[in-house]
């Protein structure tokens, strides 16, 4: 071996595993000697058994391509895309040499279904020369013109300028590079994870990834803890594991009891069965195994909080053993508001109770009971405002230090247990009732309970990497976690058990406490498949279950991707403009399209959440303050008719609107922009709506509007046809009919806006308004008319003045 020639550039690629004692080497570019490449494993340089060329199609499996003589063949395998009908969609290769798009329709770029090894593939057979004799990039596209994702883990993947993932053919990687092997009989997945190249003094390693292996290992098996007559059975999955101890003990001074080994049971979850109902009781577990580095990181001492709990004391556990048959059940769920008909409030459980103007103790104060108390009181502020919806920051378990320590939420420890730190006995999980209770007065109050949910990453503690690290999250090639999240962490829930968990703890907070919907944190991460997923198993149980998402992340932005799902997307779009329009910089054809419904991105209306405010960043007030320093505390004359102008366009449009709490009377936080643990900026200053009378009583005016029969005109099912709207312009001011055809009866709306600091005279057809009544403008609101100070019209325009807006009806 020593009198070899040292290559001249790097031979590794990757490796991964495709069972727990065989895998598969890629190399930089194919292999052309006859001889088998030097392959070792580890730097201890013990050679791999049964080396051999592997069959084309495994790297097809993970390129989405392989060579054969002049031909490359695409493959895609069906199951990989679960939420696509293959006997109704067609499938089309697309890259520059179709055109992209163009290919849609085109036969000659259609994949057909193939049957390989028992697996249903969509394949294509093309010539090399029809396609590209260099590297050239491509994607698959169905016949409906959804883009299918490109996994992040391809080999061959490559991001183009605007940050899209496509695959890469690459004429260099045929297939001819990649090598299968057997590790040595005492080695498998729990042991060191490199592969060497050794060929006389020269040297590299590779690290072994885990491979489409891993990631598809999924427990038919019932998780988490069940009390069976009489027994209590503990259940964990945990696929790469050695050893999975539980500590069970009935009082929280005695938290080291003898451990009870677990056994595997099906090759990847444990159990244990205990004898009698351990209703209320507590438990850890402790997991072992031998540590493969970057990929795993078992701790024999550390206390693992069961992923299933169904409550625990804090996020430092311990867990507690909830008998299911004592849960709270609804005889009669609650049927919320259809999703076009939606009002939404953001708002934060401790936001809205900090300074809530009724008596309740400090410890109520800070959580479920305290704001159950607020809502069932006659003057509740959200059910004064007139919405139908709120929709609470999160309130699954989350890393807060302490129950006394404000926290957003956004760092969740467990998904099934509703926060502790907002229970009075958080040890005999009182959290349970007294989330349940909650939701229940909301409902009474005639509001629906959306829940901000945070499935991307998960927060410190982070017991699942104790569990399977590079199971459970998105990982690089050296082991370090992908920080798409922005947290430290991504969780990947295209893992079948990530997946389920994901998918099992939602369906937990619907049976159980009757929660109406989710809202989906960083909903990129997450991803259109796993969104669409949770859809259709959630309205198995809800149908009426709303589903929205925050479509972006650090890594992209797929609102385009959920157009073809029933899941609504927070329009990120339609907040920027807004804020730009208001303050003189926008168009009138930007507000057409947001009033009309953002068409481009919404299927049906309510696929659209339209905001300006969210918890996030600054508040509306001093995003659009003419104040110094982003200080909108004492908002501007501008600033508050400014605001006016924005309520005006959120009730007039297509969509579903969602206000945060405390924009009706210019909440302020003083211009900071990240107020995740400053309960006293984001704490409601209800006195403040006293002050401000004039604004919450125009936001509350409005809501009432969007919500009544003339609202009907707005809050489409499906969107109309163009000519529902007429619209006229006039530099960036704009007017728009609505029910301009009689598609939805009689009844017409007139809207116009004007964000110049000049008067606008805009020209309108002669008599368009004979028959309309005024009932709204910048200050005021009156569904019975507004019969003084009235828009300036003559026969064909009208005088718009600066910063106003206005409002008309047609019975």
């Amino acid at each position: 071996m020593g009198s070899q020639t040292k290559p001249q550039s790097p031979v590794l690629s990757s490796a991964h595993w495709t069972s727990l004692h065989t895998g598969v080497v890629s190399l930089q570019r194919d292999w052309k000697r006859k001889k088998m490449p030097p392959l070792f494993w580890g730097r201890d340089r013990i050679p791999l058994h049964d080396v051999k060329p592997a069959p084309l199609t495994i790297f097809g499996e993970h390129a989405a391509y392989y060579c054969s003589g002049s031909y490359i063949i695409f493959m895609l395998r069906a199951n990989r895309m679960p939420n696509i009908s293959f006997e109704e969609e067609k499938l089309y290769l697309a890259g520059p040499f179709s055109g992209w798009n163009k290919a849609i329709g085109k036969a000659k770029w259609r994949l057909q279904s193939q049957e390989i090894d028992g697996e249903t593939y969509f394949v294509l057979r093309k010539r090399k020369k029809s396609i590209s004799s260099d590297a050239v990039e491509f994607k698959f596209v169905t016949g409906t013109g959804r883009w299918l994702e490109v996994p992040s883990d391809a080999p061959n993947v490559h991001h183009d300028p605007y940050g899209n993932r496509n695959y890469q053919f690459q004429p260099e990687r045929t297939g001819k590079h990649v090598f299968q092997f057997t590790t040595p009989r005492s080695i498998n997945q729990s042991g060191t994870a490199q592969i060497a190249y050794v060929e006389g003094d020269y040297e590299e390693t590779t690290t072994m990834q885990a491979g489409v292996f891993l990631k598809t290992l999924e427990s038919p098996m019932e998780q988490g803890v069940k009390v069976l007559g009489g027994i209590t059975r503990f259940r964990i999955f945990a696929p790469r594991a050695n050893s999975v101890k539980l500590f069970l003990f009935e009082k929280l001074d005695d938290p080291e009891p003898e451990p009870i080994r677990l056994r595997m049971i099906d090759g990847m979850t444990w159990e244990a069965s205990v004898a009698g109902n351990r209703h209320g009781w507590y438990y850890y577990y402790k997991i072992d195994g031998r540590s493969i580095e970057g990929a795993t990181n078992f701790d024999p001492n550390f206390r693992i909080l069961d992923p299933y709990a169904l409550a625990v004391v804090g996020p430092l556990g311990p867990a507690i053993v909830i008998d299911h048959g004592r849960l709270p059940r609804t005889p009669r769920p609650f049927r919320p508001p259809w999703w076009h008909d939606l009002v939404i409030c953001e708002a934060h459980v401790r936001d809205l109770t900090k300074f809530a103007p009724i008596a309740m103790s400090e410890v109520e104060r800070r959580g479920f009971t305290g704001l159950r108390k607020w809502v069932e009181h006659e003057s509740f502020y959200l059910k004064e405002l007139g919405f139908n919806a709120v929709e609470l920051q999160p309130i699954q378990e989350n890393d807060a230090k302490s129950p006394e320590q404000y926290h957003w939420g956004y760092m969740t420890c467990n998904y099934f247990s509703p926060a502790s730190q907002y229970a009075t006995d958080p040890a005999k999980a009182t959290q349970i009732e007294e989330f349940r209770e909650l939701v229940d007065a909301f409902h009474r109050q005639g509001m629906a309970v959306i829940l901000d949910v945070v499935y991307n990453h998960v927060g410190e503690p982070n017991y699942l990497q104790y569990i399977d690290k590079q199971y459970y999250f998105l990982l690089s090639r050296d082991g370090e976690y992908m920080n798409f999240s922005g947290c430290g962490n991504t969780l990947d829930c295209d893992a079948p058990m990530a997946r389920r968990l994901m998918i099992e703890s939602l369906i937990h907070l619907v049976r159980t406490y009757d929660v109406d919907g989710f809202r989906f944190d960083l909903g990129e991460l997450v991803g259109r498949d796993a969104l669409a997923d949770v859809e259709q198993k959630l309205k198995a149980v809800k149908p009426s279950v709303v589903v929205i998402a925050e479509p972006w992340s650090f890594r992209g932005h797929i609102a385009h991707q959920l157009k073809e799902t029933g899941v609504a997307s927070w329009n990120d779009g339609y907040r920027e403009f807004i804020r730009e329009y208001v303050t003189g910089k926008g168009n009138a054809d930007g507000l057409r399209y947001y009033l009309q419904g953002s068409r481009e991105m919404a299927s049906f209306p309510a696929q659209t959440v339209n905001y300006v405010e969210s918890h996030d960043d600054r508040c509306w007030m001093d995003k659009i303050t003419e104040n110094r320093d982003h200080n909108g505390y004492f908002p501007t004359f501008n600033d508050r008719r400014r605001t006016h102008l924005m309520m005006s366009i959120m009730s007039m449009a297509v969509g579903i609107p969602m206000l945060n709490s405390g924009m009706d009377m210019l909440k302020s936080k003083h211009g900071i922009n990240n107020t995740y643990q400053r309960e006293d900026l984001n704490a409601i200053p209800y006195t403040r709506a006293i002050f401000y009378s004039g604004t919450h009583e125009y936001f509350r005016n409005w809501i009432r509007f969007r919500r009544s029969e003339w609202g009907r005109l707005i809050r489409l099912y499906e969107h109309p046809r163009k000519d529902y709207y007429q619209s006229f312009t006039c530099r960036s001011a704009l007017g728009m009919v609505y029910n301009a055809n009689g598609q939805l009866g009689s009844r017409r709306l007139f809207f116009t806006i004007n964000p110049h600091f000049e008067i606008v005279r805009m020209e309108i057809p002669e008599g368009l308004l004979d028959g309309y009544t005024q009932v709204a403008d910048h200050e005021r609101f009156d569904g019975h008319g507004i019969h003084t100070a009235q828009v300036r019209r003559e026969k064909n325009y009208l005088e718009l003045m600066p910063l106003s807006c206005a409002l008309w009806v047609k019975a």
